[in-house]
C-alpha cells in the first residue's frame, strides 16, 4: 500500500525540515516554501492526501491560500491542517471557518501531530456524515461534518470530544462554526436544522 502523501507548506526552512524528520517514517512528504510554489505543484498535478499549511508567510498567507484550495473542486476535499505560532483565538476561528480541518499552535509535540494527522486520514477513508443532508455536508469541512453527525445522533459537546480525540474548547469553536454556515442561533436550533435536512 503507497503511502499517504502529505504536503507541508512553510516559509520556514528549518520548520519544514523538522516536519519532514517528523513525518518520513509514515508518510511520503513533499514540501513547500511558499503559496506560490505549492500552487504551482497542485496546479501540474501533485494532490497530498493531506496538506500542512504555516499561517504567517510572505505574499500569500495561509488564510489566502485556503480560500483559493476551496474555490477549486479539485482541491477542496484535501484537509488541511494550520501550524501557526499565532495564538489568537480569532485567528483560530477564521481558520475553521475557512475550512481548516484542524489548528495546532507551534512548537508542537511529534506524537500530537501525528495522532492529528491520523484522525484527518482516517476521516476521509470513512463517509463522515451518514445524517448529514448532502447539501449541508457540501458546505461543511470534514470535521464539521463529523461534529454535525454526532450531534445529530445525540452527543454532547463533552461526549463528541472525547470521541474525536479533540478538546472541548475545540468542539465548540467547530459547533459555532457550523452554527455560521448554517445561519442558526443556537445548538437546538442547528440540530433540529440537521434532523429536518435528513
Amino acid at each position: 500500500m503507497n503511502e499517504p502523501k502529505i504536503m507541508a507548506i512553510d516559509d520556514d526552512i528549518e520548520m519544514l525540515k523538522q516536519l519532514a524528520i517528523m513525518l518520513k517514517d509514515q508518510y511520503a512528504v513533499s514540501v513547500m516554501t511558499s503559496a506560490a510554489q505549492a500552487l504551482e505543484a497542485l496546479s501540474e498535478g501533485e494532490h497530498p492526501d493531506l496538506i500542512l499549511l504555516d499561517v504567517m508567510m510572505p505574499e500569500t498567507d495561509g488564510f489566502s491560500l485556503m480560500e483559493h484550495l476551496k474555490s477549486d473542486d479539485d482541491l477542496r476535499r484535501i484537509p488541511v491542517i494550520f501550524l501557526t505560532g499565532m495564538t489568537d483565538t480569532d485567528d483560530e476561528i477564521r481558520g475553521l471557518t475557512l475550512g481548516g480541518a484542524d489548528y495546532i499552535r507551534k512548537p508542537f509535540h511529534r506524537e500530537v501531530l501525528l495522532a492529528r494527522i491520523a484522525v484527518q486520514l482516517s476521516a476521509r477513508s470513512h463517509q463522515p456524515a451518514e445524517h448529514i443532508s448532502e447539501g449541508i455536508a457540501s458546505r461543511l469541512t470534514e470535521n464539521e461534518c463529523k461534529v454535525a453527525e454526532l450531534l445529530y445522533q445525540g452527543y454532547s459537546g463533552k461526549e463528541i470530544g472525547e470521541k474525536l480525540f479533540f478538546s472541548y474548547s475545540y468542539i465548540k469553536r467547530i459547533v459555532a462554526s457550523v452554527k455560521v454556515k448554517l445561519d442558526v442561533d443556537s445548538t437546538t436550533e442547528l440540530i433540529r436544522k440537521l434532523r429536518e435536512s435528513h
